[in-house]
């Protein structure tokens, strides 16, 4: 490569406009699993516990006893990561842009209804993760990203709260307690 090339080139890699991630924009600071890293970031899992009731779960851990729902939040699958990559380009390289991520991004979950104890077996399920309005849609079931309340989506009457579990701790307990998963 001559040096005429080399200084084009150089040339061209500065006047790229600076990169930023997804949106950690400061009015979704306060959204139900929201990070430092945005939005749930992509390569996160997330344990939520939601059950019925009046006020937030406050657990320490996942509950040996009760009636409760887990939802164990994946990281986003290959092609779903593809198109983080195309959102960060979209919303880099178009001035005005909203961007993509903001209207959120699906991934897959694995649903575990405790009913008196008794876990049912794994059921896969994809979420959506939605800034605006802020919201996490797991098939019939919808948690407020504000509020923390969770409702059946058909009536959007919240049933219950939910709450963010520690992932090691929720894990274990998963794989000792869920029919059909590791013993």
């Amino acid at each position: 490569m001559n040096i005429r090339n080399l200084l084009l080139a150089l040339g061209l890699v500065l006047s790229i406009p600076p990169a930023h991630a997804q949106p950690v924009d400061p009015k979704y600071k306060d959204y139900f699993l929201m990070g430092r890293f945005g939005e749930v970031c992509t390569m996160c899992e997330v344990i939520v516990l939601c059950a019925a009731g009046e006020e937030i779960p406050t657990y320490e851990s996942v509950p040996d006893t009760g009636t409760f729902t887990l939802y164990y939040i994946q990281t986003r699958t290959f092609w779903s990561q593809v198109s983080t990559i195309w959102e960060w380009f979209v919303k880099n390289f178009s001035k005005g842009e909203e961007g993509l991520a903001a209207r959120g991004h699906t991934r897959p979950v694995f649903r575990y209804q405790i009913i008196d104890g008794q876990w049912s077996g794994k059921e896969i399920l994809e979420a959506m993760l939605v800034l605006d309005p802020g919201r996490l849609e797991f098939g019939e079931h919808t948690i407020d990203r504000v509020n923390q309340g969770w409702s059946i989506n058909h009536d959007e009457q919240v049933i219950g709260f939910c709450q963010r579990m520690p992932l090691w701790d929720a894990i274990e307990k998963i794989d000792t307690q869920a029919p059909g998963e590791k013993q």
